[in-house]
């Protein structure tokens, strides 16, 4: 098979709840910046939202004013997301853990991956 040559990602996208839970989350909680909304393309009832993570990439969610949160783990199903893992400094990882704990949010806490 012949090597598919990317230049990278240029984007992943999420399915989120509503728009403010989102912005709420991504901008609020981990402090990327909320860049431009646009309406799902492929879905006229949703939106696009932009988010900035600092790298020159972008973290995009789709959302809907009729979905609602809900914290039920999603199964580790085919093509399901595991999980996004960000480069921070120590002091940002200290501040995000806070805002994560302040907000009853749950997350499995420092791992040493060696």
């Amino acid at each position: 098979m012949k090597k598919v040559q990317t230049q990278g990602v240029h984007h992943i996208t999420l399915i989120g709840a509503d728009r403010q839970t989102s912005i709420d989350f991504w901008e609020g909680v981990l402090g990327m910046p909320f860049i431009f909304e646009q309406p799902n393309l492929d879905v006229p009832e949703e939106s696009h939202l932009y988010f900035d993570p600092g790298d020159g990439m972008l973290i995009t969610v789709f959302t809907r004013e009729d979905r609602k949160v809900d914290s039920t783990p999603n199964p580790e199903g085919i093509g399901n997301l595991h999980h996004i893992a960000f480069t921070v400094s120590r002091a940002t990882y200290t501040q995000v853990r806070e805002r994560l704990d302040a907000r009853g949010i749950k997350h499995p806490g420092e791992i040493d991956r060696g």
